[in-house]
């Protein structure tokens, strides 16, 4: 690829050498030889520049390493800063004087230290080393792309841009909380458990007296029996009964709505972390958790368990889920493509080569008979055909030797018609060939005698020459583009590249797809055309009802369901929710609902009136956001009253200390522990 001034030092050097071979070349030879050895000097760095070229590419290797706490880790933990270094090296045996390597960091995070690019002499065999910080403010990914190199030769003529695709999904796991603080306490009275409840007959952590064994050096001093040391003279253990673990099942919503907002500041971020403080709080507890994504189709069950494998799988779940963009739905042609041609030529250079992404001409002509008015095109060509028919007719009719009464009078005029025509084509300037006279008449004959059809081909020419301009050409170019590396991608056919060309719908499916998978974030409308709330579904209830039958049918005992949702959205279609919540508690399982809270709408306080300013009463977009805030906080507060009536218990995620509530809960399900 030529620079800027590669492209003018060629025009010089080509200029100085035609001047010397024609005008002053024959008093001054200086000039001609100063302008061949210019070009030759350009060729030659050229062609070394090619050569170079050709022997690096494929022989660059790429090692990335994500660092936490000074060691190399496959997940990250969102709070944490976390390193990322990147190892470029040169396996080719050409030495590039001036190259820059520069890292492509994940969409929408923002580095915290370091930098991302370096500008090196690449020497085969001896590596590059990028190093920089990035810090997570919730769960997600972190999605890297790969690795870009410029390079150019000292002269600063030829310039080449690779990019080594490496992609890599680093999940950003929920921060880790102190578990040790969230240890349950000893039971205060010794009273009996409830029905239901029932203990492991084996030592644990729990209150109960199990058994007595002599002292074994490393035992707890606390757990010495000070009264059965004193009667035996020998150091006693007290062994304690362990606890039968309760199960908790986590409900999350990962619904569309829930994924609205910035990266890693979403409302389903938000109660991620709350599911995983209550998962890592509980697995401390010895107590199995359990996992249930749900969202407007289908929902995602992963069983109760309480091991450290199982936790991580959780853990993981719920930073995959974290990472869901919301679906652009709906989206126009041109603002996708100028968000998605960008990044496709950041990230593809390869695939935009001409030799395998070209566009040929017929691509941008734009056919007047695919257009919604374009039968009528065919109306002054039947109207010239009506028009012939009289002549035809009447030549079968002179040949047949007599002519109908009815055609006897349209004959002359047609006739007469003709004759007017020939003259003057006749009087048109000729030529001093005869058979370019001969053309040229029969070709005016025909214009002049069907000017319909004439001006009809003309409009159609004005039409499909429309295409080659802008805004036509460019949108078509580069939807061909993107269509054929879609089809690359998804391994189709050219006729995917056509369907990608004229089916607005399906390429806007498409390209928006292409834009989630690399976690690019795309403006959303929140409102349809009739002013509807795009992501209000009521199958998300529908949805919830079935996964929450499901957990009961197969519960053990006492069980705690942590439903973390927004239903407020919901209003009238709560019912299946209500029903199955109502199902659980006639099981005697306890139910918790956490709902997130918006961080600009108020909490409602309904023994505190608010006074607002009659001036801001005149302004519309306030009387708005009063309207829209005061409508929330009624259907949170008529959701509230509805669950609450059925049994459950509902908390907001913006209350002090939800996971504390939850952990309460738990103890109460346990049914003989109480909490400090």
């Amino acid at each position: 690829m030529l620079t800027a001034r590669g492209l003018w030092c060629l025009i010089v050097a080509g200029a100085v050498t035609l001047i010397g071979l024609t005008t002053i070349g024959v008093e001054h030879p200086i000039v001609a030889i100063l302008g061949i050895t210019l070009l030759v000097w350009y060729l030659v760095e050229g062609l070394l520049f090619t050569l170079r070229f050709r022997s690096t590419l494929g022989k660059i290797d790429v090692v990335r390493e994500i660092l936490q706490n000074g060691r190399v880790v496959s997940n990250a933990w969102s709070g944490i800063a976390c390193t990322v270094r990147v190892t470029v090296t040169n396996r080719g045996k050409a030495m590039w004087p001036l190259a820059i390597v520069m890292d492509r960091t994940p969409e929408a995070r923002k580095i915290h230290g370091g930098y991302t690019e370096q500008t090196i002499e690449f020497i085969p065999n001896v590596p590059v080393v990028i190093e920089y910080e990035l810090k997570s403010s919730g769960p997600g990914i972190y999605r890297f792309e790969g690795v870009e190199i410029r390079v150019a030769d000292l002269a600063g003529f030829f310039y080449k841009r690779i990019f080594l695709r490496r992609p890599v999904d680093i999940l950003i796991l929920p921060p880790l909380t102190d578990s040790e603080g969230k240890q349950r306490a000893d039971k205060r009275f010794n009273t009996l458990p409830p029905p239901g409840i029932h203990r492991l007959r084996r030592p644990g952590s729990g209150s109960e007296l199990l058994d007595l064994r002599d002292y074994i050096a490393g035992d707890p001093p606390k757990m010495i029996a000070w009264k059965a040391s004193a009667k035996k003279d020998k150091l006693i253990t007290k062994e304690l009964e362990s606890d039968i673990p309760v199960r908790c099942t986590l409900f999350l919503d990962t619904s569309q709505a829930m994924r609205l907002g910035p990266v890693s500041e979403t409302p389903l971020c938000r109660l991620s972390e709350v599911a995983s403080s209550i998962a890592q709080a509980a697995a401390a507890n010895r107590d199995l958790v359990g996992l249930t994504l749900f969202d407007e189709a289908k929902f995602d069950v992963l069983p109760a368990a309480r091991n450290t494998v199982h936790t991580i799988r959780l853990l993981s779940k719920l930073a995959d889920a974290s990472a869901q963009r919301p679906d652009p739905g709906g989206q126009e042609v041109k603002p996708i493509v100028r968000i998605a041609y960008p990044l496709a030529q950041e990230l593809y250079p390869d695939l935009f080569d001409r030799g395998l992404n070209s566009q040929p001409w017929g691509l941008f002509w734009k056919p007047l008979l695919d257009t919604r008015w374009g039968w009528l095109a065919w109306i002054p060509v039947l109207f010239c055909l009506i028009m012939s028919l009289p002549g035809i007719l009447g030549i079968q009719f002179w040949m047949m030797g007599s002519i109908p009464k009815p055609l006897a009078g349209i004959m002359p005029n047609y006739f007469d018609y003709m004759r007017v025509c020939s003259r003057i084509v006749l009087q048109l300037p000729g030529t001093g060939y005869r058979l370019v006279n001969v053309v040229l008449f029969l070709i005016g004959t025909l214009l002049i005698m069907y000017w319909p059809i004439t001006l009809t081909v003309i409009v159609w020419f004005i039409h499909g020459i429309r295409g080659f301009f802008s805004p036509h050409a460019p949108i078509r170019r580069k939807r061909k583009q993107l269509g054929a590396i879609f089809t690359v991608l998804d391994g189709g056919t050219p006729a995917t590249v056509e369907r990608d060309i004229h089916d607005d719908e399906f390429f806007a499916a498409r390209a928006g797809k292409f834009l989630a998978d690399h976690h690019v974030e795309v403006p959303v409308a929140l409102y349809d055309g009739n002013g509807r709330y795009r992501f209000r579904s009521e199958s998300k209830a529908v949805v919830l009802q079935n996964a929450i039958l499901g957990s009961v049918s197969r519960a053990r005992d006492n069980e705690l369901f942590v439903i973390l949702a927004d239903l407020t959205e919901l209003g009238d279609d709560m019912a299946a929710v209500l029903k199955a919540v109502r199902v659980a508690r006639s099981r005697h399982h306890h139910v918790m609902v956490i709902v997130p809270w918006p961080s600009d709408v108020p909490a409602p306080d309904p023994g505190e009136a608010k006074d607002i300013d009659p001036m801001e009463l005149l302004q519309v977009s306030k009387l708005v956001q009063i309207a829209l805030v005061r409508g929330y906080q009624k259907r949170y507060e008529k959701l509230q009253k509805e669950l609450v009536r059925v049994g459950a218990t509902v908390l907001r995620v913006t209350d002090r200390d939800p996971i504390r509530a939850i952990l309460d809960r738990l103890d109460r399900v346990r049914g003989a522990r109480s909490r400090r």
